[in-house]
């Protein structure tokens, strides 16, 4: 297929995906905005590292607000690892996997190494090209995360998961792999004249309530009322 022709294409889903959203009365956008994570290391390492593969909810945000409260001095690469160090990783991000914890450690190392200390250094870091693909060289970090860290971090984008890819095939949408996919999507907003952020956190949030409506209508209880142990995806797409 010519370049042309797959521009034209990505704009008529991009349309179509839009004009779909239009349809569903109980879409609601929700505006994106910071959130205190977005300015806490310690916070925001650990939201995009646990977020791969776990249930958001249940899992990864109790962890994240834990150390928002328990330790709000982590608002530095410098201050996290003190407390690592001090505590042990175990104890600060409240997870015993070794995988999970080699990442934090991981960025840590290249925060330090790329003399990034703060979120502020860490976005404006990440506004080069060069420097994302120097983050997609980290072991375990996928595009999704990376795309997900923008998002945290207030940069117009979509972190495609399994919500998105789910609603555009609701959309009569073939499936696409992962970059096409996102531009579908931040087109879409485009169209919409929604930021992508928000597209992104509207669609999840509607997907995620849709899958909550769905389980109880099938087993009469609610998702949040029993225990849930995490799920795990496949590293190939974190």
């Amino acid at each position: 297929m010519s370049t042309n022709r797959r521009s034209i294409n990505l704009i008529l889903e991009s349309r179509r995906l839009a004009d779909y959203i239009l349809t569903l009365n109980s879409f609601q956008v929700i505006q994106s905005k910071s959130t205190p994570e977005y300015n806490h290391i310690g916070g925001l390492f650990t939201d995009i590292v646990l977020q791969a593969g776990l249930n958001y909810k249940s899992v990864v945000l109790p962890r994240v607000k834990r150390i928002l409260s328990l330790f709000p001095e982590a608002m530095t690469v410098s201050s996290f690892k003190g407390l690592i160090e001090e505590y042990g990783i175990e104890y600060v991000i409240n997870w015993n996997h070794f995988i999970k914890q080699n990442r934090i450690i991981q960025l840590i190392n290249f925060s330090e190494e790329n003399s990034v200390d703060n979120c502020d250094d860490l976005r404006s870091f990440l506004i080069k090209p060069e420097n994302r693909m120097n983050f997609l060289e980290m072991n375990g970090f996928g595009p999704k995360t990376l795309d997900y860290c923008l998002k945290l971090l207030n940069f117009e984008c979509v972190a495609v998961d399994r919500h998105i890819y789910s609603f555009v095939g609701l959309a009569g949408i073939p499936f696409k792999d992962y970059q096409t996919t996102k531009m579908v999507v931040e087109f879409a907003a485009d169209f919409l004249n929604i930021s992508r952020s928000s597209l992104d956190k509207s669609i999840w949030n509607f997907m995620s309530r849709n899958e909550e409506d769905h389980y109880s209508s099938t087993t009469g209880l609610r998702k949040s009322s029993i225990s849930q142990k995490p799920s795990v995806m496949p590293a190939s797409q974190v």
